[in-house]
């Protein structure tokens, strides 16, 4: 376990790596929590192609 996290975090980390079979590092896994978290919160943009709802209007409708 790591001092850097309270002992409820380490283990949610565990478990979270636990659920997902191609994950096998803490970095690994908090970087996966991160690039979610950052996305979800319109930090990072998602990995989807065309115009983002802000830049929409009738000039770009087919």
């Amino acid at each position: 376990m790591s001092d850097l996290y309270d002992p409820r975090i380490e283990q949610a980390l565990q478990s979270f790596i636990s659920d997902h079979p191609g994950m096998h590092t803490r970095n690994q896994a908090i970087a996966a929590i991160l690039i979610n978290w950052f996305t979800s919160h319109g930090y990072l943009p998602h990995d989807q192609e065309g115009t983002r709802p802000e830049n929409l209007d009738a000039s770009n409708d087919d």
